[in-house]
């Protein structure tokens, strides 16, 4: 074995990692709960990308909600007990790695900004070329993001931001090869509204960007 096919396989069986995140802004903070043996890079980042949602049809929201009600005067959304959007992002992890067999744990890291006065409740989906559902995301169930602080008139103060981390290891890495998206679905309860703020909710956003990075092993 020459000298250079030494150090590289040296380098990669040291470390049992190949990096790839979002962008050292948004995974600059190691994770809570990381496997000793995952080393944190920060430096070397990928991003799946960034999607805003709201009442909109582009995200999946009927709005034909946004149509008042003839006896309350409320756009007919306030009838309902949640309001869902969905976002999606592109996702083929044959086009991140052309190793998916040496491939030990994915972790995904979710950054959101929260625009509507609600905590919003969000959930992802890996779902193959077909529209399928492969598996979801956060295992312990939908993920929250704080509630935006609004002004009396409407206007954003400050959004609701929040940070989540999912690793994927094991028996679900496999399943993961025939991903081609990721849907996102984030809600909000209709509850305790303020109908002073109503006529803003057209303007409110709930934006996500997320990244990766993957665990990989290399044998000699």
């Amino acid at each position: 074995m020459n000298t250079r096919s030494y150090i590289f396989k040296s380098v990669l069986l040291a470390g049992t990692v190949l990096f790839l995140l979002l962008t050292p802004s948004c995974m600059k903070d190691k994770p809570e709960a990381l496997p000793e043996n995952l080393e944190w890079n920060p430096q070397l980042a990928l991003p799946l990308g960034e999607v805003e949602i709201g009442l909109n049809s582009d995200s999946g929201f009927d709005t034909l909600l946004l149509e008042e009600d003839t006896v309350s005067g409320f756009p007919l959304w306030m009838d309902q007990s949640e309001v869902v959007m969905t976002g999606v992002f592109d996702f083929d992890p044959s086009t991140i790695s052309d190793n998916l067999d040496k491939l030990n744990r994915i972790l995904f890291r979710v950054n959101s900004s929260n625009q509507f006065p609600h905590t919003m409740y969000s959930q992802a989906y890996f779902r193959d070329g077909g529209g399928t559902y492969i598996d979801s995301m956060f295992q312990d169930g939908p993920v929250e993001s704080p509630a935006a602080k609004v002004s009396d008139m409407g206007v954003l103060i400050d959004p609701g931001l929040a940070q989540h981390d999912a690793l994927i290891e094991g028996e679900r890495i496999p399943d993961l090869a025939n991903a081609q998206s990721i849907l996102f679905q984030s809600s909000f309860f209709v509850e305790n509204v303020d109908t002073s703020l109503i006529p803003a909710y057209p303007t409110f956003r709930f934006q996500i960007d997320s990244g990766l990075m993957l665990d990989m092993s290399f044998e000699n």
